[in-house]
């Protein structure tokens, strides 16, 4: 099960594990690596791999979480009760229940190691800066990060989703995108302001 995204420094090319036969019987792996130029692969080819490794990631991630304990739900239980009158008293009003979930994550961690919010090389995920920027909300109301992002990028084309990634997370130009995917500039840009307003409107 792949559970790491491919660092950035080795996304220039596409490497995958094939198990082959030899004279002899024995089963052996063998690493095939893809590189853009040869035996008709492009640069387009190479991303579009990265793109669906990394949607294959979040997902094992996500449902790799654990879960809870009846006796770690019990004591949830009591804290959250604790937590609703210690927040009524402050604020005067019972909290919500998305403010309770919060709570209750922040104080109870699942416990699982890997961070679906961030890539092979520690930085933060490049979809959370992509979201970022197209829909010009505040750093700190992004608290669902990774599951609305792939959430809102399910509901592009292929091509929309591909237009957003070579701009927003590869940094192409619009003219650069149109060469690489063999369209005019004015058919990337409207994938792409398709795929803005898809964003702004479900994000």
């Amino acid at each position: 099960m792949r559970i790491y995204k491919t660092s950035k420094k080795e996304r220039g090319v596409y490497k995958y594990t094939t198990t082959e036969r030899t004279e002899k019987g024995l089963y052996v792996e063998k690493t095939i690596t893809l590189k853009p130029g040869e035996n008709g692969v492009t640069e387009l080819d190479i991303k579009m791999l990265h793109s669906m490794d990394d949607s294959e990631v979040y997902y094992n991630l996500k449902n790799a979480r654990p879960e809870r304990t009846k006796e770690e739900k019990a004591e949830i239980e009591v804290w959250k009760q604790k937590f609703i009158s210690d927040f009524a008293a402050r604020y005067g009003y019972k909290p919500n229940k998305y403010i309770i979930e919060d709570a209750v994550n922040d104080a109870f961690p699942r416990n699982y190691n890997l961070s679906l919010d961030f890539d092979a090389d520690g930085d933060i995920d490049p979809d959370k800066r992509l979201i970022a920027s197209i829909s010009d909300k505040e750093s700190d109301e992004m608290f669902e990060w990774s599951e609305r992002m792939e959430e809102v990028l399910s509901l592009l084309t292929d091509k929309q989703r591909l237009v957003i990634n070579l701009m927003f997370v590869e940094g192409y130009t619009q003219s650069e995108i149109a060469d690489l995917m063999n369209i005019s500039s004015a058919a990337v840009k409207k994938h792409l302001d398709k795929a803005k307003e898809i964003i702004k409107n479900n994000f």
